[in-house]
């Protein structure tokens, strides 16, 4: 996974065909390393988004929404000020590096036409984004996402003020220059037991690991030696025809994931090394690409994100009571003895006349066993036998009083600790804003998170933002989102005539069948609810999984119960995979 020099130059093809001559009207950075430039032009308004980021840096046309600060970074000030009303004029590269500058014309201070920069720089966790403008024969910054200091680096520096300079190259060949006998130079000094592609990605620039593999595979060496290798030409004629499929602007927008949808890779050509094992998707622009691609880890991470406090609260509530459990356990696996001191308390009793007083030790018959054994009690000298056996039942009475309270404490301890791992479990599959206003709303209620005033008590209502979704036959059901929601759900919102559905043994969403008296839903309904409880439970990732479904009017909440706990004692079991419902 990799914005790799190729992808560069497709990108660049696809804005100077799009975005040449268009007006930057606003500008936005919704996070540190990202700027959004809100355009028009002839097609109407785009967002051109330029982002820095250490995993996903990239420069594209995006339709996806982002929330910014209430208030603007520097460098997002800075932008506004020397940007808005310009015209962008060009883009391109430099070499066959992955640095995509774009020109503006813009106006300076003195109302002076000029010309500024901003040049997009993608180097993995290095990336940044910078802004200059105009100066002599060469171009100086004015200012930077990120900051270059000698002490960040000794080899180039990024500061306002300074003269720009392109990032320091490779020392590799430039694959869209190079001739046949320079590439045969190349490969008979590299290290001829090392394979194709390890080859071609270590001697040409601007080439990915992906890229380099499918030059491979296209010339039929993948995976060999160089000195296994008969005919070292397929190579050449390999490079050649990448080189020239760039050249001719011949570009590709596709999306390779897994079986399940989950995407891993994205290139600018067609790719064929994985042959079926890989979903591939084509999108009919390289912005709709990296929507498809990243929009969906984005959004996932910056709901992590959010929840991290929550995540934080809930950890530290677990780490104590995973303390506080086995502390408890302990405790009552010495309540065990209460009986060995009611036993003693009864044998210094019935035997007290026979005991002699200030003894260390008495030897009596144990005259409720069988075996009428000889049983040796020690005593305290200190004070009489009737008075040692008060105090072995006072030690008994102790212990089973303890024993009583320590085992509520502890089932109190375990469901306390369950329902934490099912509100981490309704965190780790959040999707909007409103999912985690209901689990912050149930934490609040839990008295896990302090309040912060009935406003927003108000605004977070377990009935609000129900999942509605509907089988392939129509029949309407309801998932919720969280364990206050699931209560609502099951409690509240359901008919009795409902059906309900819930991960057999594991934590996860109630799902709620609608159905009236006397209807009989047909199998395929049944089904497909199921797989949506099994789908947003713990259990997501699984196969097969074990879902009880039964008639609402078999549920039940507890008295006293933690959100979402109920029980129910009549009910089927439906092995399914999940799988996410259809929408409206």
């Amino acid at each position: 996974m990799a914005f790799d020099a190729g992808m560069a130059a497709a990108v660049t093809h696809e804005l100077s065909e799009t975005l040449v001559g268009a007006k930057i009207e606003k500008v936005y950075q919704p996070s540190n390393d990202e700027i959004v430039l809100l355009c028009r032009g002839r097609g109407g308004s785009r967002k051109l988004l330029l982002s820095a980021s250490a995993s996903g840096a990239r420069v594209c046309i995006t339709e996806g929404a982002r929330e910014n600060p209430k208030t603007p970074p520097m460098f997002c000030m800075q932008l506004r000020k020397h940007l808005t009303g310009a015209v962008i004029a060009a883009f391109r590269m430099h070499g066959f590096e992955r640095v995509i500058e774009m020109e503006l014309s813009a106006y300076d201070e003195l109302g002076f036409a000029c010309k500024k920069f901003l040049i997009t720089e993608i180097m993995g966790k290095y990336s940044n984004l910078v802004f200059a403008e105009e100066k002599g024969e060469g171009k100086k910054v004015l200012g930077a996402l990120k900051s270059v200091d000698f002490t960040t680096s000794s080899k180039r520096q990024v500061l306002p003020g300074m003269a720009y300079e392109l990032p320091p190259t490779q020392n590799k060949v430039d694959p869209m220059t190079v001739t046949g006998a320079e590439f045969e130079q190349v490969l008979l000094a590299y290290p001829a037991e090392r394979n194709a592609e390890k080859f071609i990605l270590d001697s040409f620039q601007g080439i990915s690991p992906l890229v380099a593999r499918e030059i491979a595979d296209r010339a039929g060496v993948l995976g060999m030696r160089i000195a296994d290798i008969a005919r070292t030409d397929v190579m050449w004629r390999s490079l050649k025809a990448f080189r020239e499929g760039i050249e001719r602007h011949d570009f590709s927008p596709v999306m390779l994931a897994h079986e399940d949808g989950t995407p891993f890779e994205y290139c600018f050509f067609d790719v064929k090394q994985y042959g079926e094992v890989a979903k591939i998707t084509k999108f009919s622009s390289f912005g709709a690409l990296f929507d498809g691609f990243f929009g969906a880890r984005e959004r996932a991470a910056s709901m992590r994100s959010r929840c991290h406090d929550m995540e934080s609260i809930i950890t530290s509530a677990k780490n104590k009571l995973g303390r506080k459990i086995p502390q408890l356990e302990a405790e009552l696996k010495e309540c065990d003895e209460m009986d060995t001191y009611k036993l003693w308390g009864d044998l210094i009793t019935a035997s007290i006349y026979m005991l002699q007083k200030k003894a260390a030790f008495c030897e009596v018959t144990n005259y409720y066993s069988e075996d009428l054994e000889t049983v040796k009690i020690p005593l305290d000298s200190k004070i009489t036998p009737s008075q040692n056996a008060a105090k072995y039942y006072k030690k008994y009475t102790k212990l089973k009083t303890a024993k009583q309270y320590l085992t509520e404490q502890i089932a109190k301890a375990k469901e306390e600790f369950s329902y934490l791992e099912s509100v981490e479990e309704a965190m780790s599959r959040v999707e909007n804003e409103e999912d985690i206003g209901g689990i912050r709303a149930e934490l609040v209620h839990s008295g896990y998170v302090s309040k912060n005033g009935a406003k927003e008590k108000q605004k977070d209502r377990p009935d609000k933002g129900l999942r509605r979704y509907f089988t392939t036959l129509g029949r309407e059901f309801y998932v919720g989102r969280n364990n206050m929601q699931n209560d609502y759900l099951t409690t509240k919102f359901a008919k009795k005539s409902d059906w309900w559905f819930h991960v057999k043994g594991g934590h996860g969403s109630h799902v709620i069948m609608v159905c009236d008296i006397g209807e009989d839903p047909d199998a395929q309904d049944f089904t497909e609810a199921a797989a949506a409880a099994a789908y947003y439970s713990g259990f997501r990732e699984g196969e097969n999984v074990a879902v009880d479904y039964t008639e609402v009017r078999n549920v039940k909440k507890p008295s006293g119960a933690v959100p979402g706990k109920v029980v129910y004692y009549t009910n089927y079991t439906a092995y399914v995979n999940p799988m996410k419902p259809r929408e409206e």
